[in-house]
């Protein structure tokens, strides 16, 4: 009877081909939520290897998978800025500015962001809104990408 578990070869050829597509991606979150390349690194090879190791013996699945990756993003750069003293009194909250980098920076989509978040729509659109209006009293630009919908 053959094993119905996949294999450690194959499991690591689909984890490669994984970290290959959304390497950049969780890269580019961690830069944005640290501000700090060389942690953003870290965090990036962290994530990786966290979901390697629970997943070894099941199926990757690609719906799954980058949602496990943007949350053990977040979770990383959560535990690496929590002792960290805030940079300004202008500062976003740490929710904030998770649904900040997600919806500017990597440009998700609201649905994107609640599976992510696990929050509902309505409840990221009042943070996005909050956003807005703090970016605004402080003179930033807004990205044109995204306002629409909020």
């Amino acid at each position: 009877m053959p094993d119905p578990l996949p294999t450690e070869a194959a499991y690591s050829a689909t984890f490669t081909e994984y970290v290959q597509k959304y390497s950049g991606a969780i890269l580019t979150l961690s830069s944005l939520l640290l501000e700090e390349s060389t942690e953003a690194e870290q965090i990036t090879v962290s994530t990786f290897t966290e979901l390697y190791k629970p997943n070894r013996r099941a199926e990757l699945n690609p719906q799954l998978f980058p949602i496990l990756a943007y949350r053990s993003c977040i979770h990383h750069c959560a535990g690496l800025t929590a002792g960290r003293v805030s940079r300004s009194a202008k500062d976003f909250t740490w929710d904030e500015q998770i649904v900040k980098s997600l919806w500017y920076g990597m440009k998700l989509s609201l649905p994107e962001i609640s599976t992510i978040l696990q929050k509902s729509v309505p409840v990221l659109k009042a943070q996005l809104r909050h956003v807005r209006e703090e970016m605004a009293a402080q003179g930033n630009t807004l990205p044109n990408a995204n306002l629409s919908a909020v």
